[in-house]
């Protein structure tokens, strides 16, 4: 049996903005830093044998203090959603000029293909593929860092959801999730959105 550490990245100060970050390349904030060392004190005594981490700087930040002197993976398959041209845009703004498209994001996310970006659909295309990888590698305590989307992602997959599936799950900056493996009963949930951690994080809701 294996156990998989699925974090979401630490804060970043466009997630206090209501910006959508997309792949654009954002620094974890002094908030999300903290937040990075808490999830470290949150596995200490815990040998985690391998961690993967999205390429990009938030959440390569976040695997490199959460712990330290590990290599680090980074793995595309769990990269952000592509956003096209919706990265770097607050969400206030996207709401008025794009309300059709905003609705979608809301409604029915599942359906939907960024401007210039990716859908939803590629991204869960791209978890299942790398859930294929986590089933089949040796290791058995693995921790991922990614992004809300992508983990979103990869739990509906995990899990077989079929076509409403985007917001089933809420996940904060610096959660905790897990998930257990076997060759019998596959992925199972074992612990979602874990913040107890934290001592100060924001509620990012849409």
């Amino acid at each position: 049996m294996k156990t998989i550490y699925l974090i979401r990245h630490g804060e970043t100060q466009a997630n206090r903005d209501g910006v959508f970050r997309g792949r654009g390349e954002v620094p974890l904030s002094p908030v999300g830093i903290k937040q990075a060392q808490e999830l470290r004190e949150r596995f200490a005594g815990l040998d985690v044998q391998r961690v993967i981490s999205s390429p990009l700087q938030r959440a390569a930040q976040t695997a490199a203090i959460c712990f330290p002197g590990r290599e680090l993976e980074l793995q595309e398959l769990v990269n952000n959603l592509d956003l096209g041209r919706w990265a770097g845009r607050r969400k206030k703004e996207i709401a008025t000029e794009e309300p059709e498209l905003w609705r979608r994001w809301l409604e029915e996310p599942e359906r939907m293909a960024f401007p210039g970006g990716e859908s939803l659909a590629a991204v869960k295309a791209r978890t299942r593929a790398f859930n294929g990888l986590l089933a089949a590698a040796a290791e058995e305590r693995i921790a991922v860092v990614s992004h809300r989307s992508v983990l979103k992602a990869l739990l509906a997959e995990a899990l077989g959801l079929g076509e409403k599936w985007f917001w089933k799950f809420h996940l904060d900056n610096a959660s905790l999730t897990v998930l257990i493996h076997d060759d019998v009963r596959g992925f199972v949930l074992a612990r979602l959105n874990d913040t107890a951690h934290l001592t100060d994080y924001v509620l990012e809701w849409d």
